[in-house]
């Protein structure tokens, strides 16, 4: 017989400290292997990748298939430049373009901790105390912490006159629920969902396979799905990570490479 661990109700507060607590330090981190599949409208692909973070500064991975460098990316607090090794071309922008692209607003912070398993609320403008609106309940054994009560959430999923409301009284990043389970016994975020209310679409973040690395925790697993009209899988294996050891963050663009925007259009013939 198994018998199911009764959680112990314990405050927001309390959970986002003890989060804070074993969540991995780091100034950099780097996992150097990284095995890919991706399954995008039921095309899949499998690659092998590698990242690197300098925390609040920048984010960089290259992606390859059968030892064939296919393209590399690295993400500023603001901006963003892609290289694509196959079409040779060169692809810099603000980072909010691909908001725009995705129809999120896309902030360097929250891209960090989903790649580092950190806490981060989408409430940033609330900098001392970015938890103090969130409500937190027992779900699937876990803690989940969430930034629009659940019974309110359905009420404006329900009614369009109430949500049209809610939109005029709120920011857009307010039109996103967010929902973080938290592990009960390590206190690290195992699960985070994106639930954008205009469009229906749902963002899930899970973690699994969670190692010790000194005193804290990182998982070896990572699955992001995307739901809605464009549907997108992603499963990652990581392994070799490694903290404060990475001194190279060089970014380089092949000078022969031509220059292309995000939506496609040419910038420059040579550079």
């Amino acid at each position: 017989m198994v018998i199911e661990k009764k959680v112990k109700p314990i405050t927001v507060r309390r959970v986002v400290r003890l989060v804070s607590e074993n969540e991995l330090k780091f100034n950099t981190l780097s996992i150097k292997k990284v095995s890919l599949t991706i399954n995008n409208n039921g095309n899949e692909n499998s690659v092998r990748s590698m990242f690197k973070i300098r925390k609040d500064s920048v984010i960089q991975m290259s992606i390859q298939k059968l030892a064939i460098p296919l393209g590399k990316l690295e993400i500023g607090v603001d901006s963003f430049r892609l290289v694509d090794h196959i079409h040779k071309v060169a692809t810099p922008g603000m980072l909010q373009e691909i908001g725009d692209l995705f129809g999120y607003d896309i902030d360097y912070q929250i891209l960090e901790s989903i790649f580092s398993n950190r806490l981060q609320s989408i409430k940033m403008d609330q900098k001392e105390n970015p938890f103090r609106d969130y409500v937190m309940v027992i779900e699937e054994n876990m803690y989940k912490i969430s930034s629009i009560r659940e019974r309110r959430f359905r009420k404006f999923v329900n009614n369009g006159d109430k949500l049209e409301r809610f939109k005029q009284r709120k920011d857009e990043q307010y039109l996103v629920k967010q929902d973080i389970f938290i592990d009960p016994d390590l206190f690290v975020v195992r699960k985070e969902l994106f639930h954008d209310i205009d469009s229906g679409r749902i963002i899930t973040i899970e973690y699994s396979d969670f190692k010790a690395i000194g005193n804290n925790w990182f998982p070896a697993n990572l699955h992001i799905s995307v739901s809605g009209k464009e549907k997108l899988d992603i499963q990652a294996e990581l392994s070799r990570v490694s903290v404060n050891d990475e001194r190279d963050f060089g970014f380089s663009v092949p000078s022969r490479y031509k220059k292309v925007a995000l939506n496609g259009i040419k910038t420059n013939k040579e550079e």
